[in-house]
């Protein structure tokens, strides 16, 4: 009876001990559980703050684009040097107003030697006309003069002849120097320049004797 006793009292502690064992067991497993839940749920929690934390990107809208556009323009417009710039259009700035005045001048300067040469060229026939003329009235004082019998008694004509043939002689100088004159403003024409300053005058042209 004792030893039946006994036995049944092992069977419980065995029961007993199986039933705190599996109790255990399923305490630990249960732990676990709970534990890589924790684990899951802090990493969830980890990666929505990580997330939460990010700056969001602005998206641009029409409103945006205006000053974008402007501040381009004024820095495209803005020279990189302004010092520089202002330097070097300085002397293309100067050069125009010179360059406009050298044209002019040369307008100028053409005009007046296209009315020069005309005036020569009209001096030049007026003097060769007169010229003509003085030429025919000597000869005909000099035929009067030497017709004379006596015309070596006749000082004043011999003084008139002389006069007249000074006269021509001096019209002469004066018609090459037209020609030369002549010559030298056709140039300056021809070559749109003005002539040589330093050309002398014709001569005062004196009446002819009488």
């Amino acid at each position: 009876m004792l030893k039946t006793r006994h036995v049944l009292s092992l069977i419980a502690v065995v029961a007993a001990g199986l039933l705190l064992t599996g109790f255990a067991a399923t305490a630990q497993a249960q732990s676990q559980d709970d534990s890589a839940q924790s684990v899951a749920e802090a990493a969830r929690r980890a990666r929505e703050k990580k997330k939460a934390a990010v700056k969001p990107v602005k998206t641009l809208t029409d409103d945006d684009l205006p000053a974008a556009t402007a501040a381009t323009s004024t820095d495209a417009s803005t020279p990189a040097n302004p010092a520089k710039t202002d330097d070097s259009a300085a002397p293309v700035a100067a050069a125009k107003p010179v360059d406009a005045a050298a044209a002019e001048k040369a307008k100028l300067e053409y005009a007046a030697n296209v009315a020069a040469l005309d005036r020569a060229k009209k001096s030049l026939v007026q003097s060769e006309g007169e010229l003509d003329v003085m030429q025919r009235k000597a000869k005909l004082d000099s035929e009067a003069y030497y017709s004379k019998p006596d015309f070596s008694n006749d000082p004043d004509g011999k003084a008139k002849l002389d006069g007249e043939a000074q006269d021509i002689t001096t019209k002469q100088e004066d018609i090459e120097t037209l020609k030369a004159r002549i010559a030298e403003l056709q140039a300056a024409v021809d070559a749109g320049a003005p002539p040589a300053t330093d050309s002398k005058p014709p001569a005062e042209e004196k009446p002819p004797s009488q």
